[in-house]
This record gives structure tokens, sequence and C-alpha cells, in this order.
């Protein structure tokens, strides 16, 4: 260890040494560092408020900071909701890789096993063909479900029931037992008890007496 030169790499915090032209060396030191070897923090990196969560507190750290994120916010300025996070110190979230394009080739490549396998004429066939029941193969044409043949095979809606069952939509051309009554997503929910009447009510249910106000299915 000569102390003169680079050669023992003097330089700290991400700092680049270069030999003087009088002898010895010098430190070229990163931003918010200073010193003959950069071994001063020089910049209160805080001070620009980098955390972008009230919430948050930052800390000032030797040519960076950190920052503890509140419960369910993540990432190094805590920018980024998620709902399982108990919070703490927040850490550079790496973005994933596009995955889409991953799952578009490899439903194609399921697809191609789904004509190896004759699934294109073994659907509707009104035989569940186990090998043939994947999305990739349109669930052997709604053979499978339900463990029997076609459920809709008695649907005569001027729709496709099967592509809106239970879709969270009232669909009035499926809501018949023909077409299993389009997943019950008919079916009107109650309305809750007027809060007038609730707490009445309940006291007085079945007690022998017709009271009109809780005369009703919601109460």
């Amino acid at each position: 260890f000569s102390g003169y030169d680079c050669d023992s790499d003097p330089c700290q915090n991400g700092g680049v040494c270069r030999i003087s032209d009088g002898g010895g060396y010098a430190c070229d030191c990163p931003i918010g560092t200073s010193g003959t070897n950069c071994e001063i923090d020089s910049l209160n990196e805080c001070d620009s408020n980098p955390c972008q969560h009230p919430d948050a507190i930052c800390q000032d750290k030797l040519g960076d900071y950190v920052c503890y994120c509140p419960p369910k916010h993540v990432g190094k300025n805590c920018e980024l909701y998620d709902h399982n996070s108990p919070g703490g110190l927040g850490h550079a979230v790496i973005p994933r890789t596009d995955i889409n394009s991953f799952y578009t080739k490899d439903l194609e490549k399921q697809r191609q096993e789904c004509l190896q396998k004759n699934c294109p004429i073994k659907r509707g066939n009104f035989r569940c063909d186990e090998e043939c029941n994947t999305y990739a193969c349109d669930f052997d044409g709604n053979d499978c479900s339900l463990g029997i043949n076609n459920p809709w095979a008695n649907c005569t809606a001027p729709i496709k029931c099967w592509d809106v069952f239970g879709n969270g939509v009232c669909d009035e051309d499926c809501n018949n037992p023909q077409c299993l009554f389009d997943g019950r997503d008919c079916e009107k929910l109650l309305q809750p008890c007027n809060p007038i009447y609730d707490a009445y009510c309940q006291k007085h249910y079945a007690n022998g007496h017709c009271d009109y106000g809780c005369n009703n299915a919601e109460c």
C-alpha cells in the first residue's frame, strides 16, 4: 500500500481513481460525496423529498437515501401500491418481463397439441374426452361440463348462453331451465331492510301482529 497511487483502490463509494499530474492520486467522486477518498456525505438526498407517499419517512445515506414505506406501499420511493405489503424499507421494484407474449406462444403450442389429439373432431360428440377438456381445446365443446353430456343441448336461445353464463349480467334469453337460468345472473339481490323499521321489525318478528312496515321480503 503506497498511499500515493490507485493500486490500493483508495476511492470509496463508487469514486473513480486517477493519477494526479503532480504525483499521487485524485478521486472523482459521485454526486453527493466529497473528500479525498469520497468518504464524506456532502448532500442530503432527502432534501428533494424523493419518497412519494406522504406517510413515508426518508433517511439520508452516503450518496443515496432510503424510504420507509407505510403499509400497502412498496418501491424505492414507496410509489407502488401492494395490498399485501406490511410496509417498511422500500426497495427498487424491477418490472416483471412482459409475459403476455409467453402466454400467447404457450397457448398456440397447446392448440397444436389439441390438433394432434384430434380434439376438433371430438368436440361436440357428446362424450367427455378428458385430454381435450382444456381452455386451448375449447373444453371439448362443453362435453365434460357438469359431468354430463353438453348441459346446453336443449338451450335454443339466439345467443351462446355458455359464453355469458354466470358473468354477472342478466341475459333474459338465457334465463330459463334449458339454458340453466343464465347462471343465476337474473336473480335480484334483496335490498336491505329500511333502517327506520329494521330494529323494530327484529324486535316484533313473529309476535302475532301484522306490521305493514315489516311485511316485505327485505324485513
